[in-house]
């Protein structure tokens, strides 16, 4: 099924995530046939030609049909002249050009391509160069949009005299890897408009209107090892996300987690998904989309989980507390990035646990490609007290402690566990 249909089976459950984004929706007029209507109230969505699933005949190309259930076209909010299909699209060209050159970059690390944030985190000329090659995608391929980017990065750090020779590099990366595409005929790329596209990334997001979540490389220091990282980009609408991208250059198509793994498996995913319409996976480089769907385990002592690599970006003490009180066997898979997410959403694992040191504040560029990503796998993602994740406050997650992500079976004694063992690390030792 291409990942760019406009229709999808209209369930029940389709129906709750519809409300959901609009509390305003009456889920009742699901039961009717219907007009094609306009929703006129702030958080505005188009619903039209809702069919009956009665006849295969009658379902779009790509629709899979049940029974007692309809088929419905969904466009965006008002705030956008385009649908989530066409934003989709967009997003995925984005990521995958993006890609590329973080790819080229990582076959030749030079020393000088890697400097210091102010945060001390090492960032690359890929990182600033995937941000610019994002921005300049998404407002080429969505030209009467007004774009609202929420991302990483800033130009701060590359107007400083010492980045010069950085800030040219990137400038070539670019230019380089545009017309190697071929895509966009546009005159290369001036070091001045290089900062300005970096700095469209400053929007504060929040619940109104539509802004795209980006975090050009999700995992660093994974890029730098030559491990795992993400090209990670979503869309908020009125504060809900409502699709994402994950480009995950070296994730393998099979599952990390195979004893069958070898040199000759491809490597180079790209997961993508849409509000009621479920998660996607191809290969970087075009195969068809296919479905993917979380893992159906429901027996603890069969599950496995994930967790971050670097001890300092989640407590692994704390995780392998909760692992034991659920009956966990298998050893924790420690992979950057949320390249987790993705191998979760298609069933490498069954949990994902992430629990950062106390004072830190979780970003929504860090998690929003990868939360729908495992929703529309039918996964649960929340924080440590079981409530959902709120992308509508800004730039940042207002959390309970950490965030836990399973399968929808699994995740009410995973939650027991999770705050189980926060009840006894809080507890003074004798």
């Amino acid at each position: 099924m291409a990942s760019s249909s406009s229709c999808i089976t209209f369930t029940a459950a389709a129906a709750s995530r519809l409300v959901h984004l609009n509390p305003k929706l009456n889920p009742n007029l699901f039961k009717f046939k219907l007009k094609p209507i306009s929703l006129t109230n702030k958080s505005l969505y188009t619903f039209v030609t809702l069919k009956s699933s009665s006849s295969s005949s009658s379902l779009p190309a790509g629709t899979t049909r049940s029974s007692n259930n309809r088929s419905i076209t969904m466009s965006s909010s008002s705030s956008s002249p385009y649908s989530y299909n066409q934003q989709l699209v967009a997003a995925k060209k984005a990521a995958s050009l993006a890609s590329r050159l973080c790819q080229n970059v990582q076959k030749e690390l030079l020393q000088s391509d890697v400097q210091s944030k102010s945060d001390k985190s090492p960032v690359t000329v890929a990182d600033y160069g995937s941000q610019v090659l994002v921005s300049f995608v998404l407002q080429k391929e969505l030209p009467s949009q007004t774009f609202s980017l929420v991302a990483e990065e800033d130009s701060g750090d590359l107007r400083k005299e010492e980045s010069q020779e950085t800030l040219q590099r990137i400038t070539k990366l670019v230019n380089d890897t545009i017309a190697n595409d071929g895509t966009y005929n546009v005159t290369p790329l001036s070091e001045t408009e290089v900062l300005t596209i970096i700095d469209c990334g400053t929007s504060e997001g929040g619940p109104n209107g539509q802004h795209w979540v980006l975090d050009p490389i999700d995992g660093t220091k994974g890029f730098l090892r030559g491990d795992q990282y993400a090209i990670a980009l979503g869309l908020l609408d009125e504060g809900k996300v409502v699709l994402g991208v994950l480009a995950c250059p070296n994730l393998p198509l099979e599952s990390i987690t195979s004893q069958h793994q070898n040199a000759l498996n491809k490597v180079g995913c790209l997961f993508s998904a849409q509000l009621s319409c479920g998660t996607y996976m191809e290969s970087l480089d075009g195969s068809t989309p296919v479905k993917v769907h979380v893992s159906n385990t429901e027996n603890p002592e069969e599950a496995s989980f994930f967790e971050s690599y670097e001890a300092a970006h989640s407590s692994h003490s704390l995780s392998g507390s909760i692992a034991k009180k659920l009956g966990v066997k298998a050893p924790p898979c420690r992979i950057d990035s949320q390249a987790k997410y993705g191998a979760l959403s298609r069933g490498d694992g069954v949990i994902y646990l992430r629990f950062p040191n106390k004072g830190y504040r979780e970003k929504i560029w860090d998690h929003a490609a990868g939360y729908i990503v495992i929703a529309e796998a039918g996964g649960v993602a929340s924080d440590a007290a079981g409530k959902p994740l709120d992308f509508s406050k800004g730039r940042y997650l207002d959390l309970d402690t950490g965030i836990i992500v399973t399968n929808q079976k699994l995740m009410p004694a995973l939650l027991k566990a999770v705050q189980d063992s926060l009840k006894e690390q809080a507890l003074p030792s004798l």
